[in-house]
């Protein structure tokens, strides 16, 4: 599998990633206009609460499939049997934590609303197709076809963009709706445009491999014995990148949970969207670094892990940098006056995003480490280190979110991964 290969698709993918973020930009700016404070408030609640169910359901499979269907690159029946297993497995686990995110929702205070249950249940649908969109996509990315991404990921933003705006200008002002409506409708913009972006990949992943659904129940045990350790270290990473939303939901006093959760979540959601292009290019990487590895090319391993870091580390301080010296005028940028001005304990989402925007550089990094591990099938180790990575994080939230508020968060949050680069490395160094 030729090397160049991994820069086409890189390439490819963040394109359309340009592409989606710059029309998730326009989005922002529509959303925190048309939801206002409040509105962006709940909204970033249940995403933030849905991710955590979606990782669960995810199992681990996705970069785990990855690198097994690179092992089997040139037998075509175990690819097919190993992508219609995998599309099963992970269709049947986003329905059963559609079911358990409503089940647990109506118990949780801030969420037990009835507009919240109606937005939890529609981001289920929209975590369910995402979970197919992929299993298709895991596909693609061990045999290097994933150029088509930047149609379908563009594709599906633009219809939701257009359907919020159509809904906010012609057919539900917000003059005139029932807060409710308002939020419904924009939830289920988001639910089309993930339906739009998985038909696309679909057909086109059935242009290279006849699409599926499988069951077989010993190569299931397999994948899963060989994954959940992944799964869980993904898990406990997700939650200490997470739960700060939702103890600032608790810790915080009533009066000002709100606004703070909502100042906090935009520049965490401009981090969020941002972390994903370095991802693009490792799992662009995954396949072939994890051939070399199997082969004992350790002249090519070292090149590819070169390469591959002073790419990330050149794109993480270009990222941070950019976000520390310009956080007032990006804030302005994709959101509203209200959200430039607005503070809880004197900080504002400026401030937070001159702190997080860091997160950049460590992750990117972090990030490499992390994928030499899972290449070595070393993935347990990152079991062990993100449960003592949640664990700080959490005690560090509870400490310092009632003295600090969300920016206490935001620092907790940054260490927390500084450490993680730090552990991800020597686990790396010791082999």
């Amino acid at each position: 599998m030729p090397t160049k290969k991994i820069y086409t698709n890189t390439i490819a993918q963040i394109a359309g990633k340009i592409i989606t973020a710059l029309i998730s930009i326009f989005l922002i700016k529509v959303l925190t206009s048309y939801l206002d404070v409040a509105g962006y408030w709940l909204y970033s609640k249940i995403y933030n609460y849905l991710s955590i169910f979606a990782v669960i359901a995810d199992l681990g499979l996705y970069t785990i499939t990855v690198r097994e269907l690179t092992r089997y690159q040139d037998d075509r029946a175990m690819i097919a049997k190993i992508s219609g297993n995998i599309l099963s497995l992970r269709t049947l686990s986003g329905i059963l934590i559609i079911l358990l995110s409503l089940s647990i929702a109506p118990l949780l205070t801030g969420y037990n609303s009835f507009t919240a249950l109606i937005g939890i249940a529609i981001v289920s649908l929209f975590t369910l197709v995402g979970l197919i969109n992929s299993s298709l996509m895991s596909y693609l990315q061990a045999t290097l076809h994933t150029e088509f991404s930047l149609v379908a990921n563009t594709c599906g933003k633009l219809l939701t963009f257009g359907m919020i705006l159509m809904f906010s200008m012609l057919l539900f002002p917000r003059s005139t709706t029932p807060d409710t409506t308002v939020f419904t409708v924009v939830m289920l913009a988001g639910l089309a445009g993930n339906i739009v972006m998985m038909g696309l990949t679909w057909w086109y992943a059935s242009k290279w491999q006849k699409v599926v659904f499988a069951w077989d129940s010993e190569y299931i045990r397999h994948i899963l014995r060989i994954s959940l350790p992944y799964w869980l270290a993904l898990f406990l990473w997700v939650i200490f990148f997470k739960v700060d939303i939702i103890l600032l939901s608790v810790l915080e006093p009533a009066d000002i949970a709100d606004t703070s959760i909502a100042l906090y979540a935009l520049p965490m959601k401009i981090v969020e969207v941002g972390m994903m292009y370095g991802t693009i290019f490792l799992n662009s990487l995954l396949p072939v670094l994890t051939t070399a590895i199997e082969k004992k090319d350790n002249e090519k391993v070292a090149k590819l892990t070169h390469h591959a870091f002073m790419l990330l580390f050149a794109g993480g301080i270009t990222a941070s940098g950019f976000l520390a010296l310009f956080a007032p005028w990006v804030i302005t940028l994709i959101s509203t006056p209200e959200f430039a001005s607005e503070t809880v304990m004197g900080y504002g989402s400026v401030d937070a995003l001159r702190i997080v925007g860091w997160i950049f550089l460590v992750y990117f990094v972090s990030s490499l480490y992390t994928y030499i591990l899972i290449a070595r099938g070393q993935q347990k180790r990152m079991m062990y280190i993100n449960a003592g990575i949640a664990i700080l994080n959490i005690v560090g939230n509870i400490i310092f979110i009632p003295i600090y508020s969300f920016i206490g968060s935001a620092w907790v949050t940054l260490a927390t991964q500084i450490l993680l680069l730090i552990l991800t490395y020597i686990a790396v160094q010791r082999k």
